[in-house]
């Protein structure tokens, strides 16, 4: 749909779902170039919203500070503040705010910064099509009206894992597609994803080394580390999924934040979290069988708990050596396997993964 068709408005013409969620909804656009900023202003404008502009990020702060918009877009490059500088500050003062930027380069380098900050949703330019622009407002908008909704990743947003009843084809995410369509985009930002390779909670120290090829479709690592102590984590073979590697990947992505998100990880719930993960990932056309290592670390009971889907691993503690077996691979029932305890003791203890194609893991718990 292009922006003459969006603004044209036929007479007598009743107002859709998409149309009563943007009516008198306050955007914020904050982007350098004065004549995009026209565009989608007359773009919202035709839907009734009411819509601001800032030429800078530091402009954009100043106008936040006065009063918030139900929606904030911002572009990524932009002169005295840039986008992701200015999405930084933004997230940090105003949480949940809905923030969707937009990328002039296609740099998923930048678009993951971002994605990874708190920001919704992402947009490319040119927008030649504006039913994206119209559609990535309304899911934002429709997560910010539901609180418990409010702080879910941006890949639950594109998965819609809250109304998964129905399949994940229907009316599937245009970033899905789009991924699809561009493998290499789609590789570059599953690296981009990727989580610091270090962090700390108390006297306990975290960290990584994930040794493989940019040329391949890469293992997925991620961890959260809550303030409790529990630490999550999963890895993931993307190159066992395929064509739908890149897409299945972000679905695990998904299901993982979601669960920690609503606090339901426990002993009993990875099993549960991969029959989730396993339920989506059948709904996907042509699904294939992925692999993949989940678990978490209880720190106050001293003890991990591993679920092995298809990948080998060992986990060591202080010169004790658990070897765990593959098992089913997920979309094949990984949900029933085993979930084993190890212990976790004062010192060096780690988990890791050999000949996983032409890649290498290792993950380090350490105490100081």
């Amino acid at each position: 749909m292009s922006v003459e068709q969006a603004t044209k408005k036929k007479e007598g013409e009743g107002n859709a779902p998409v149309e009563d969620l943007l009516l008198n909804k306050d955007i914020l656009i904050v982007d350098d170039d004065p004549i995009f900023r026209s565009m989608i202003r007359a773009v919202l404008e035709a839907y009734s919203c009411n819509v601001k502009e800032a030429n800078n990020g530091l402009e954009g702060l100043q106008m936040l500070k006065h009063s918030l918009p139900d929606v904030l877009l911002c572009d990524l490059a932009m002169p005295i503040l840039n986008g992701i500088e200015f999405v930084e500050e933004a997230v940090l003062e105003y949480p949940m705010l809905p923030i969707i930027v937009i990328s002039g380069s296609g740099d998923m380098q930048d678009v993951a910064k971002v994605l990874r900050l708190g920001a919704k949703d992402f947009l490319v330019k040119p927008i030649s099509d504006v039913s994206i622009l119209i559609k990535s407002l309304s899911s934002a908008l429709k997560l910010s009206e539901e609180s418990s909704l409010r702080m879910q990743d941006f890949s639950s947003q594109w998965f819609r894992t809250s109304e998964l009843d129905k399949s994940c084809n229907d009316e599937l995410h245009w970033h899905l597609e789009y991924l699809q369509e561009e493998p290499n985009v789609g590789r570059e930002l599953l690296f981009e994803l990727l989580p610091e390779s270090e962090a700390q909670h108390a006297n306990w120290k975290l960290s990584y080394r994930l040794l493989q090829s940019t040329d391949g479709m890469p293992l997925i690592f991620d961890y959260e580390w809550l303030l409790d102590g529990r630490l999550f984590f999963y890895l993931v073979d993307s190159h066992s999924g395929g064509e739908n590697g890149v897409i299945s990947c972000l679905l695990i992505r998904a299901f993982f934040n979601d669960f920690i998100r609503e606090q339901q990880m426990s002993t009993n719930t990875i099993s549960a979290m991969v029959a989730s993960i396993e339920k989506g990932m059948g709904t996907m056309e042509n699904s294939q069988a992925m692999s993949g290592v989940f678990g978490y670390v209880d720190l106050s009971e001293q003890a991990v708990f591993i679920l092995s889907a298809g990948l080998d691993a060992i986990w060591e503690s202080n010169n004790q050596r658990n070897v765990l077996r593959a098992n089913n691979q997920l979309t094949t029932h990984a949900s029933t396997n085993q979930v084993h305890r190890f212990s976790v003791k004062e010192g060096m203890n780690s988990l890791s993964l050999n000949n996983v194609g032409c890649s290498s893991f290792k993950l380090e718990l350490t105490s100081f």
